[in-house]
């Protein structure tokens, strides 16, 4: 067995009616995981750090620009018998006002701005389910957030 890294989680999320909406991508039949919602996710590029990777993804795959993104405290684990591996994948969040319509990249066939509880319910994997929720719980006191989250906008916007 053998640890691998080498990919990012962002959940995206924005605050409607004072509770945190997040973005789940469906995703395309042809692709591993077909036909699941998933938050972006993608691979760390050679010499790219993941929060490069996490920020570059997630406007490939979504069309926006984040107007905050965060670090969270928060790495998926989980084991796959395909690779005889423990995957440890950072999760970050990235904040967009307004629930904005989103321009999905060819890997997804639909999006959907989702209450905590929506997210929970469509999401396949426990990672994912307790990464939204440590979020969720982090943005509750919006603007500012809790401890398990970073602001780092400022290496993007400098």
């Amino acid at each position: 067995m053998r640890v691998i890294t080498g990919s990012i989680s962002t959940y995206m999320f924005t605050m409607l009616q004072g509770r945190p909406a997040f973005l789940l991508l469906y995703r395309s039949p042809h692709l591993l995981l077909a036909e699941t919602w998933q938050a972006v996710h993608g691979m760390i590029e050679s010499g790219e750090k993941a929060y490069d990777a996490a920020w570059r993804e997630t406007v490939e795959e979504t069309g926006l620009t984040p107007e905050r993104f965060f670090r969270t405290e928060y790495v998926e684990t989980f084991y796959n018998e395909l690779t005889d591996g423990v995957h440890l994948i950072p999760a970050f969040a990235a904040f967009v006002a307004g629930g904005p319509e989103v321009t999905i990249s060819e890997e997804h066939t639909a999006y959907e701005w989702c209450t905590i509880e929506g997210a929970v319910g469509r999401f396949i994997w426990p990672s994912q389910q307790a990464a939204v929720r440590a979020i969720a719980e982090a943005v509750g006191p919006w603007p500012e957030v809790a401890s398990g989250m970073t602001e780092i906008t400022a290496l993007f916007t400098s």
